[in-house]
C-alpha cells in the first residue's frame, strides 16, 4: 500500500512539474505582413506585439517582418500553410489563394460606410471569414481596418463610370478586381505593388487605387495628378495564427493576444478616422487634384453584375445570404 502511495506521490509530482514547464516555455512567433512600417496598422502590430510580450512576462514574443520582408503575401501564406512563419498579417481577399471564397471581400461597393463594415466583422461577418481559415488549420485572431480604397490618375477626374473606359489602372491579382473593374470599361493591368510607381512614372499606367494610406507611404502624388474618392472597395487585414503554432500557447496567453488584437483593432480605426482629412490635404498640397464629387450610386450599379456572377460560380446563395444579413444596405442587393 505504501508503494502504491508513494507512486502516486510521484506521478502527482511530475504533473505539477510539467505543468510549471509549460507555463513557463517560451514561444517566438515569426509574424510577416506586407504594410509599410509607417502605417497605422504596422505600426498598431508592433504596439500589440510589445504588449503582448510584457503582459506575458517574455512567454509570447513575436518577431515582425514588415514590408513583405518574407514575400508577397500569397508566398508568405504558403509559408505559413506549411509551418514555415507562426503568424502573418494579410488581406481577406489576398487569401483566395488558398480558398476562392474569400475572394468575397473584393465585391464592390460592399457596404454604405465604415461602420457597417466595422459592425459586419465584429459580428456574424467576421466570425463566418474566420471559420473558413479554420478550415486550413489557422487560427483567426482578429482583424485590422486597411479601408476604403479610391483611384488616382492622370487624365481627369473620375465623377462616372465611363471615366474610367479605356484607363489602363493597375490592379491587385485578383479575378473579382479584375471582373469589377471590366464592368466599367477600364483596362485593369495585375501588377506587383512595388512595380506599380515605376509603372506609373514610365506612363505603362494611367491609374492605380489604394487605400489613401498607401497613396501617401509610396508618394504616388509624385507620378499622379489627380484623386477621386471612389471608396470602392473596403479591406481588411486578417490577423491568423497557424494552428499548431496556436495551440502551444497557454489559454491565458492565447486571451491576451486576443485582448490586445482588439484594442488595437479599435485603435487602428479611431487612427484611420483622424488621418483621413490629414492624407487627403496632404496629397492636395504635395501636387494633387483632389475629386470628392463621385457619383457612387452610379459606380455601385453599373459594377452590381459581378454579384450575381460571382454569387453563382464560386460564393453560393448561403454566403451571399449572410453577406446580405450583416451589409448595412436597407435595400436587397
Amino acid at each position: 500500500m505504501k508503494k502504491y502511495t508513494l507512486l502516486i506521490s510521484i506521478l502527482s509530482f511530475l504533473l505539477v512539474l510539467s505543468a510549471c514547464s509549460n507555463e513557463d516555455e517560451s514561444v517566438t512567433l515569426q509574424f510577416g505582413h506586407a504594410l509599410p512600417p509607417d502605417t497605422n496598422q504596422a505600426i498598431k502590430i508592433n504596439e500589440m506585439a510589445e504588449a503582448v510580450e510584457k503582459q506575458t512576462d517574455g512567454r509570447v514574443r513575436f518577431e515582425i517582418y514588415p514590408n513583405s520582408q518574407l514575400g508577397s503575401e500569397t508566398e508568405m501564406l504558403q509559408q505559413l500553410d506549411v509551418g514555415a512563419m507562426n503568424g502573418l498579417a494579410i488581406m481577406v481577399g489576398s487569401m483566395q489563394t488558398m480558398d476562392m471564397r474569400l475572394a468575397i471581400e473584393d465585391l464592390p461597393y460592399m457596404w454604405p460606410d465604415a461602420e457597417a463594415a466595422r459592425d459586419a466583422y465584429d459580428g456574424e461577418f467576421g466570425d463566418y471569414i474566420a471559420d473558413i481559415a479554420g478550415e486550413y488549420g489557422m487560427h483567426t485572431a482578429g482583424y485590422l481596418e486597411w479601408g476604403f480604397r479610391h483611384v488616382t490618375n492622370n487624365k481627369g477626374p473620375i465623377v462616372q463610370p465611363e471615366d474610367l473606359k479605356g484607363t489602363n489602372i493597375r490592379v491587385a491579382e485578383t479575378a473579382l478586381r479584375v471582373d469589377t473593374f471590366e464592368q466599367v470599361g477600364a483596362l485593369p493591368t495585375v501588377m506587383a505593388f512595388s512595380e506599380v510607381y515605376g509603372a506609373l512614372q514610365q506612363g505603362a499606367l494611367d491609374a492605380q487605387e489604394n487605400p489613401l494610406a498607401n497613396i501617401v507611404a509610396p508618394r504616388f502624388n509624385e507620378v499622379q495628378d489627380y484623386l477621386s474618392l471612389t471608396g470602392h472597395f473596403y479591406n481588411t487585414v486578417m490577423l491568423v495564427f497557424d494552428g499548431e503554432t496556436w495551440e502551444k500557447i497557454g489559454p491565458e496567453d492565447q486571451q491576451i493576444i486576443t485582448d490586445e488584437i482588439d484594442k488595437i483593432s479599435k485603435e487602428v480605426q479611431m487612427a484611420n478616422d483622424d488621418t483621413e482629412s490629414e492624407h487627403i490635404e496632404f496629397l492636395a498640397e504635395n501636387g494633387m487634384k483632389v475629386n470628392d464629387d463621385v457619383d457612387k450610386e452610379a459606380f455601385r450599379e453599373a459594377m452590381m453584375p459581378v454579384y450575381a456572377q460571382w454569387e453563382e460560380d464560386v460564393f453560393g446563395k448561403e454566403m451571399m445570404d449572410m453577406y446580405r444579413r450583416n451589409s448595412g444596405w436597407e435595400e436587397e442587393q
